[in-house]
């Protein structure tokens, strides 16, 4: 009697591949669909994306075959480009080395692009404060950093020196905003601490 190497269970015809029986490959169709056959297999599929360790839905809108760290590797790899990608998220960042500043930026995933800045800090103190979504992310960033500088006390960059929650309400008045997520809640401002209520 022969067994498949891997479940051990009795190789007939039924279960034992004509192909495989003829080179002497002890392998059930069961085992072989589940560990060798890339179209059934998630961790083997090379049609499957992994960023981060972390399983890709094929209906994202940066789905891409392959195993990344981040999703810029996946989308400057081959046909790519980020440019080419307009929706995604215009963010406030925050760290308590720099009391005082935000970072406003842009990004396809907030929580990817947060999760590069922490790489470059050894106490991994960066803080996405507050995230929206939007269509235009390069537009969204720029009518955000035009609104912020005129309020900041200095500005380095896409870096200023604002109140957190201000930062917050300016993303939170952008012209073109859809509120997706935020990982705090922010308070409104006192209205005789909004400062933009002039500006817009």
């Amino acid at each position: 009697m022969i067994h498949c190497y891997k479940c051990k269970e009795s190789l007939e015809d039924t279960n034992w591949m004509p192909s495989f029986r003829n080179r002497g490959q002890r392998i059930c169709k069961t085992c072989y669909k589940l560990s060798f056959n890339s179209k059934n297999n998630k961790v083997n599929n090379p049609l499957a994306m992994y960023v981060n360790g972390k399983y890709v839905s094929r209906k994202h809108p940066l789905h891409k075959p392959g195993k990344y760290k981040t999703f810029n590797d996946a989308a400057f790899e081959g046909t790519y480009k980020l440019d080419n990608i307009k929706e995604g998220y215009v963010y406030v960042i925050t760290n308590k080395a720099w009391l005082g500043w935000v970072k406003i930026g842009m990004a396809i995933d907030a929580e990817d692009r947060l999760n590069g800045y922490q790489t470059s800090s050894p106490m991994r103190d960066f803080v996405l404060e507050h995230a929206v979504a939007s269509n235009d992310r390069r537009k969204a960033e720029k009518e955000a950093h035009t609104r912020a500088l005129p309020l900041s006390l200095d500005s380095k960059g896409e870096w200023f020196k604002i109140p957190l929650q201000q930062a917050i309400t300016i993303l939170d008045n952008l012209n073109e905003h859809r509120h997706i997520r935020a990982t705090k809640k922010a308070d409104p401002l006192p209205k005789e601490d909004n400062l933009q209520g002039s500006l817009f």
